[in-house]
């Protein structure tokens, strides 16, 4: 399963990377065609988005990944359950989008939000086609319909529509075309037409899971927008825009390893979920191999960080520096707080996985209620705080619950290695600076001396890496030769 697992994830890690290539270019792009303001307003009708698509879903596509056996009638109850929820969800926030307009203060917004409506009709078409591709482990397809809608949906429509002046509305319409395509191409994947059906007992068998998760990812919701939800409301549109695109940036790195494993890990750990001690190895190892990738990374992009976002930004989006820098140092805990979510779904835990996440969503809302007071650099901090915390919290109740331990020493082990790159990358940024290397060249020579101080490591210094370095040589080889 190890291996199995590692050929699925290198398919959703390159498409993974793909995509959040593609994100930074097309931010390189838009962020040079519009400004913060504008990308604060459809940042805010996002969150609303987010929150609606969460009761939209009810949880009924993940039950379908994780239900022992499935049946020709759990598919068609869950066809039917998805696409009367979607219209029902729609139809609320297209009524309720004066109300969210004045939440946020911003005029403009309701316009957005009543469009956004159809959003929900769009993705509920394609949820459970999605669900039987990832259930089926068809990864390959999975990671073409990720890169394939965002490039010609998103990407193709929002630059265009940008450079021919519709500003905010580029946006939008991007936002649009991708969805439709993302569902379109999972109903052509996922091998079926769409038929509805209904069975009541199955429906309340994937409604009980479904709740659980529901719950989950309101939290999960509630933790990755409240912060933006009171960064618009008590800083404005500008600042909001430059805290999320400082988000969009540090997040892409953590969504490649941890949204992607989250993909791949769910489905294979449900299928081996009465087995405890394998469930324990498994989560070991991830932990281990996001460690030894995103705690580099992390020191990386935050020592660099006026670099990244002068060059892949502009000069107007010099305030965004601070808040990326601080969030992103702790780039190792945004990615691996969701392993814990992960594990406890595929053992049907999902109200201890709901538990955890609302405890997330408390401790952001208190950090940037409390850091905001100190503008954006004060939020920043105060959620950066609050991901530790949830990242040891679902630690704890995985070990409480399920016996699944953390190793520590590990963790120590790779704080410490962080060390040598650290030293490392603030000489180079300094060398460079000095000589006034362009920061384009800057970010390739700091690159270039962090892939030197890992071969070094893994030449000279091999057990410093750990166990987690034979993950990262495995999946190296399969990408050679592929």
């Amino acid at each position: 399963m190890t291996q199995s697992s590692l050929g699925h994830f290198l398919w959703m890690f390159g498409g993974g990377s793909a995509q959040a290539v593609l994100k930074i270019l097309v931010l390189m792009i838009l962020s040079r065609l519009l400004t913060p303001a504008e990308f604060g307003l459809v940042a805010a009708a996002l969150t609303v988005v987010a929150l609606a698509e969460v009761f939209g879903k009810i949880g009924i596509a993940p039950s379908i990944v994780q239900t022992p056996v499935l049946t020709v009638e759990h598919i068609r109850t869950g066809v039917t359950a998805t696409l009367v929820s979607g219209l029902i969800v729609g139809g609320i926030i297209f009524g309720l989008a004066e109300p969210i307009g004045r939440i946020y203060a911003m005029e403009s917004l309701p316009q957005i939000v009543r469009i956004f409506a159809l959003l929900f009709v769009l993705r509920a078409l394609g949820l459970v086609p999605e669900a039987l591709i990832q259930r089926e482990s068809g990864f390959r397809a999975l990671a073409m319909i990720m890169v394939g809608s965002y490039l010609f949906g998103y990407a193709a429509v929002a630059i265009v529509m940008a450079y021919l002046g519709f500003g905010v509305w580029s946006l939008v319409a991007g936002q649009m075309a991708q969805v439709a395509l993302q569902s379109a191409m999972n109903i052509h994947f996922g091998g079926y037409r769409l038929r509805p059906g209904w069975d009541g007992p199955k429906f309340r068998a994937m409604l009980r899971f479904g709740l659980g998760t529901t719950l989950a990812q309101i939290g999960n919701y509630v933790a990755l927008n409240v912060d933006y939800l009171i960064v618009g409301r008590m800083l404005g549109t500008a600042p909001l825009g430059q805290y999320s695109r400082a988000y969009l940036l540090l997040s892409q790195p953590a969504n490649v390893i941890g949204n992607m494993a989250d993909k791949v890990l769910f489905p294979a750990l449900a299928s081996i979920q009465s087995d405890n001690e394998r469930i324990a190895r498994a989560y070991t190892r991830v932990i281990g191999l996001t460690a030894i990738t995103q705690v580099p990374l992390a020191i990386y992009l935050c020592v660099f960080g006026a670099e990244v976002v002068r060059v892949l930004m502009g000069g107007q989006w010099d305030g965004a520096v601070r808040p990326f820098q601080i969030m992103v140092t702790v780039l190792f805990f945004r990615t691996a707080y969701k392993f814990a979510g992960t594990l406890l779904r595929a053992k049907g835990h999902v109200y201890h996985a709901a538990l955890l996440q609302w405890t997330y969503a408390a401790l952001v809302a208190v950090g940037a209620l409390i850091g905001v007071r100190w503008g954006l650099e004060g939020v920043a901090t105060g959620t950066s705080v609050a991901i530790v915390l949830c990242f040891f919290n679902g630690a704890v109740l995985l070990n409480r619950s399920l016996g699944v331990p953390l190793s520590v020493l590990m963790l120590l082990r790779h704080a410490a290695l962080g060390g040598f790159y650290l030293v490392v990358f603030v000489v180079v940024r300094e060398a460079g600076r000095a000589v006034g290397l362009p920061a384009l060249a800057l970010l390739a020579a700091g690159g270039v001396a962090g892939i030197v101080v890992f071969m070094a490591l893994n030449r000279f210094w091999p057990r410093a890496l750990g166990s987690e370095r034979e993950a990262v040589t495995s999946l190296l080889k399969k990408l050679l030769r592929r």
